[in-house]
């Protein structure tokens, strides 16, 4: 896959799961507070991408739209199992290094299911409630961790 398939691939991802394309980012308000973003980060060291969700503990809104730099909690990557990286027994590893160009829709599509069902949708449908009790093992608090703990307790 090239680099415009990849793009429209993971657009296409973003899209079939309700997120909506605004400026640089797909956001989906989830239930009452919970706002996640998602974001294609270009590699400068070779043709791949990393594809990173955070979190927003705030209610989108049309003339305030949060960056990755704003985020309240950290989600973390997409990962892939790498199809050039090995491990100390020769074994390939996960990476959030997508080498867009070894792989095909149909391979990367079972990571990003994964990715969704696994860490992004949950805290979007079940709350604060989720991020809280997973807080420092799936989810990270980013800057403010004080007012960004008083947003999540409220």
């Amino acid at each position: 896959m090239n680099k415009l398939e990849f793009k429209k691939f993971c657009h296409t991802e973003f899209i079939k799961r309700g997120f909506k394309k605004i400026k640089n980012g797909y956001y989906l308000q989830g239930s009452k507070d919970i706002l996640c973003g998602i974001f294609l980060q270009k590699s400068n060291f070779g043709e791949l991408y990393y594809v990173n969700y955070c979190f927003h503990v705030c209610a989108l809104k049309e003339n305030i739209i949060p960056s990755y730099y704003d985020m309240d909690i950290d989600g973390g990557r997409i990962t892939v199992k790498s199809k050039t990286q090995k491990d100390s027994k020769d074994l390939p590893i996960m990476t959030s290094q997508i080498e867009y160009e070894n792989y095909s829709a149909e391979e990367l599509a079972k990571y990003f299911d994964k990715e969704f069902k696994e860490m992004i949708l949950p805290p979007i449908y079940q709350g604060k409630k989720y991020i809280l009790d997973n807080l420092n093992k799936l989810y990270f608090l980013t800057l403010r961790p004080k007012e960004v703990m008083r947003k999540l307790q409220e």
